[in-house]
């Protein structure tokens, strides 16, 4: 299903990284964009087309609030900085409730996790798999609990999973792969286009891609 640009959507994780381009690239889309934030007075963007909802996104009536009256769902949300308790799953389970009982059916997600259970034969690709889950493992564990609950789940899902953000315009040089990491690194403005663009493209649903430039 095709989101049309004068829909609302909501983006969680909108004050990082990646987040920040994803509101700018989905508003000049021509998209509504409703954007949950723990500090809404540290995010300097405006615009006529942007709700900010004050909340937490492990707060079911703040994922409630959110997720009201939109068409779709992109995230970019990690775990807080400074914070060691991994919170996604907890986050996704919300999410999924939430989503079944408003009839959103589009989600797009990105990730750190690369190991979804598929035999990994690249072997950069499965270097850095090893690398995320020998320095990281509370959080790869947390990631993987959050893929097992959208695999079972019947949306509309697309799981895309990054190398290294890095900051910088658009290059429109965006490689994509459902089996192997493409290259290092994607910047902001790049990830923001492709994940924007994936509300209007049936060809990634229900699947876990690598992306980066190439």
């Amino acid at each position: 299903m095709k989101i049309e640009t004068n829909s609302t959507i909501a983006i969680l994780g909108g004050a990082g990284k990646a987040g920040r381009p994803l509101v700018q690239e989905a508003l000049n889309a021509g998209y509504r964009v409703r954007l949950l934030l723990r500090h809404p007075d540290q995010f300097d963007l405006t615009d006529e087309h942007l709700e900010i909802i004050q909340g937490d996104a492990r707060d079911s009536a703040s994922i409630r609030q959110l997720l009201q009256g939109c068409a779709a769902l992109i995230s970019t949300l990690g775990n807080p900085r400074g914070e060691n308790t991994a919170m996604l799953s907890t986050v996704t389970s919300l999410l999924l409730q939430s989503m079944n009982e408003l009839g959103i059916n589009r989600y797009v997600v990105v990730s750190s996790y690369y190991d979804i259970g598929r035999e990994q034969k690249d072997a950069k690709t499965k270097l850095a798999a090893d690398f995320m889950l020998q320095h990281f493992p509370l959080f790869m564990a947390d990631r993987r609990v959050e893929f097992n609950l959208l695999s079972a789940c019947d949306l509309d899902w697309t799981y895309v999973r990054l190398p290294y953000i890095v900051e910088g315009p658009a290059t429109t040089n965006i490689k994509v792969d459902v089996d192997y990491l493409p290259g290092q690194q994607i910047t902001g403005a790049d990830l923001a286009h492709f994940l924007v663009s994936q509300l209007k493209s049936s060809e990634y649903i229900r699947k876990a891609l690598f992306i980066a430039n190439g």
